[in-house]
C-alpha cells in the first residue's frame, strides 16, 4: 500500500502520517516513510532520536533513479540500486523498525525551485508498488498544493486529505479533492482531525457532502497530542492509550480493508 498524506498546514498530517506508520509496524508490516516536506518533521513525529535525525540527509535523485530515454524521446525511470542500500546509505531506521528517508529539502535563499525533488518522489512511488501485502509505505507531503500540480502524489494508491473543522482548513480540501481526481488517483479520501464536538463533525460533514468528498475517519481533538509535541515525542510512544492514536488506528483498518484488494489487484 502506498499511501500520502496532505492538507493545510496545521491540519496535523504530520502527526497522522507519523502514527499511522508506527501503527503498521505494530501490526506486523514492513513499513518505510518518505518525508516529501521541504520542511521535513516527519522523523521527530515518528519518534526518531535527535541524533540519527542528524544522520538523515536528503536522498538526490541519481542515488536511487536511473532514467532510461526511449525512441520516441520518452523517458522512464527505474529503481537504480535496491531501496535497502538507499536507506542504510540515507535513512534511518526508527522505532519498529520503519524506514525513515528524507526526500525534499531546500537547496538554500534564493537558491531557486526543487522541481527535480518533486518528479523524484513521483517516480520513487510508482517504483515502490509492490504486490506483497505486508508492505506500506507512507509520503507525508508539503502543505501546499504544489505536489498536486506537479503530480508529486500521482503514483500512490491512496491520497489522504487532513483537515480541521474549520473553513480555511475545509477550503484547501475542497481543492485538493479535485486536483487529486484529475490526476486520476484511485482513492482519495478526506480525515478529518481535531474534531471537538458534535458541532464540529456536522461542519466536517455537510462541507464534504456540499463539494462530493467522502469522510474515511474523524479523528479527535486530543491535548495528549500537543503535550507529545511540545516535549518532541511520537503521541503513540508519549500516550498510547490517547483518543487520537486509538482513532488513527481504527483509519489504518478502514485502509487496509479498502486497499487490500485493489493492492492485490496491481
Amino acid at each position: 500500500m502506498r499511501i500520502a498524506l496532505t492538507g493545510k498546514g496545521g491540519s496535523g498530517k504530520t502527526t497522522v502520517a507519523a502514527t499511522l506508520a508506527r501503527t503498521f509496524a505494530r501490526r506486523g508490516y514492513r513499513v518505510n516513510a518518505l518525508d516529501g516536506d521541504p520542511n521535513p518533521n516527519l522523523a521527530t513525529a515518528i519518534g526518531i532520536t535527535e541524533d540519527d535525525i542528524a544522520r538523515l540527509r536528503r536522498v538526490p535523485r541519481e542515488a536511487i533513479l536511473n532514467d532510461h530515454h526511449d525512441a520516441d524521446g520518452s523517458t522512464t525511470a527505474h529503481l537504480s540500486r535496491p531501496f535497502e542500500e538507499v536507506l542504510a546509505e540515507y535513512g534511518v531506521t526508527g522505532p519498529d523498525a520503519i524506514g525513515v528517508l528524507t526526500m525534499t529539502g531546500l537547496l538554500g535563499a534564493g537558491k531557486g525551485c526543487i522541481c527535480g525533488q518533486h518528479s523524484a518522489v513521483r517516480d520513487v512511488m510508482e517504483q515502490l508498488a509492490s504486490s506483497e501485502p505486508r508492505d506500506v509505505t507512507i509520503l507525508d507531503t508539503e502543505a501546499s498544493i504544489e505536489h498536486l500540480s506537479r503530480g508529486t502524489v500521482r503514483n500512490v494508491d491512496a491520497l489522504l486529505v487532513v483537515t480541521e473543522p474549520y473553513y480555511r482548513s475545509l477550503e484547501t480540501a475542497g481543492r485538493i479533492v479535485p486536483l487529486a481526481r484529475d490526476l486520476g488517483l484511485p482513492e482519495v479520501w478526506v480525515v478529518a482531525n481535531k474534531v471537538r464536538d458534535a458541532r464540529d463533525r456536522e461542519a466536517i460533514l455537510q462541507y464534504g457532502a456540499g463539494h462530493g468528498f467522502e469522510i474515511v475517519a474523524a479523528i479527535p481533538f486530543d491535548p495528549l497530542v500537543g503535550e507529545a509535541d511540545q516535549l518532541g515525542r511520537a503521541v503513540i510512544d508519549h500516550a498510547p492509550e490517547a483518543a487520537a492514536v486509538a482513532a488513527i488506528g481504527a483509519l489504518a483498518d478502514v485502509l487496509v480493508e479498502r486497499l487490500s484488494a485493489t493492492v492485490a489487484a496491481t
